[in-house]
């Protein structure tokens, strides 16, 4: 296993050019570039606001927009809202060609919180949304407050990776009947971050299990955390995971995890899962079994698990879907459920 795929691979940089790139051809430093980009906030916690990113195409057409609420991976440790480089390249043209408008919470992250503080941000946020606040915030923006845009609420779509999968899951798991459309997530945790430990991390030594009490000694006492991509979270994750630590700081409680809340459940909406069997971060096992319970439910729930051959975590981050033809289908089936009417 390359530990430098154990959570995402990194794109490969090019140099910024002022012509904007294709759609179809984005790197991290442009991935944005076609999209007008907000960032609004959907809580406070101890004065601390909880962000979240939203994303408007510059070519956006008038009318009621389809909605895409898209959560970051990281582990439930790392990420950022609008950290570009964990955001596929396949993204945006799909979202330019749907007219989607794109949603993206942050949450509390772990070991400084835990996993019934994400739930409680995640519920928040869901409360958030529903009440209309997007499209109160757009409607104050001078960039679009004239374009006469809207959120289509009847046509949502929860996407996310890794943790961002959890996240979406625990949406669908968690929120109304039919008030989620459909459900993509590219190798999601269904169950906790557990890894087999690596001589190196990121091309360096890997961290020892002494970095989490180091981390928590550092933190100021009350201190509230959503956000945080640099190294010194990645390799936090890995000292979590690696060493058998997650649970003591999220919690133990099974039904916390889709793979145990799934048990509970009569319906979900129409699900496709996306995994490497090669996965060193999250078990391609997990999602299996997940997909086994799913498949339990009431007839007429519909899951679709495709599971890619040699694949890393975060295999498909740089992949562009005319190039792909299993993406191009499943993302063709995902619109079919998410944009019906």
């Amino acid at each position: 296993m390359d530990s430098h795929l154990l959570f995402f691979p990194q794109e490969e940089p090019r140099t910024r050019q002022s012509k904007m790139a294709p759609l179809d051809d984005t790197t991290p430093d442009n991935r944005f570039d076609s999209f007008n980009v907000f960032k609004t906030s959907y809580k406070q916690v101890d004065y601390h606001d909880i962000e979240v990113g939203i994303l408007v195409p510059k070519d956006v057409k008038p009318g009621k927009c389809p909605v895409m609420v898209k959560f970051h991976g990281g582990g439930l440790v790392a990420g950022d809202c609008l950290y570009a480089d964990w955001i596929g390249a396949f993204f945006v043209p799909w979202i330019h060609r749907t007219n989607a408008i794109v949603v993206l919470p942050n949450y509390r992250l772990i070991p400084e919180h835990n996993g019934a503080d994400i739930l409680e941000d995640l519920s928040d946020f869901w409360k958030w949304f529903n009440a209309g606040a997007v499209d109160e915030f757009l409607k104050s923006q001078t960039a679009i407050k004239d374009s006469g845009i809207s959120l289509d609420y009847g046509k949502t779509l929860v996407t996310g990776d890794s943790a961002g999968g959890y996240m979406a899951l625990m949406s669908a798991l968690t929120q109304p009947k039919d008030s989620i459309k459909a459900v993509f997530a590219q190798y999601p945790m269904t169950n906790y971050l557990r890894i087999e430990k690596v001589d190196e991390f990121f091309g360096q030594p890997s961290p020892p299990e002494s970095l989490i009490a180091k981390h928590l000694a550092a933190v100021k006492p009350g201190a509230i955390v959503t956000s945080g991509v640099q190294p010194e979270r990645m390799g936090l994750s890995y000292a979590l995971a690696a060493y058998g630590h997650y649970l003591t700081y999220f919690g133990s409680d099974e039904k916390m995890w889709p793979i145990g809340l799934v048990e509970e459940k009569e319906w979900l909406p129409p699900t496709w899962i996306v995994h490497g069997d090669a996965d060193g971060a999250v078990s391609v096992e997990d999602s299996k079994k997940f997909v086994e319970k799913y498949k339990k439910l009431d007839e007429g729930v519909e899951v679709r698990l495709e599971v890619r051959s040699g694949q890393d975590h975060g295999f498909d981050i740089a992949m562009k879907e005319d190039e792909e033809a299993w993406l191009k289908e499943g993302l063709a089936w995902v619109n079919g459920k998410w944009l019906r009417s």
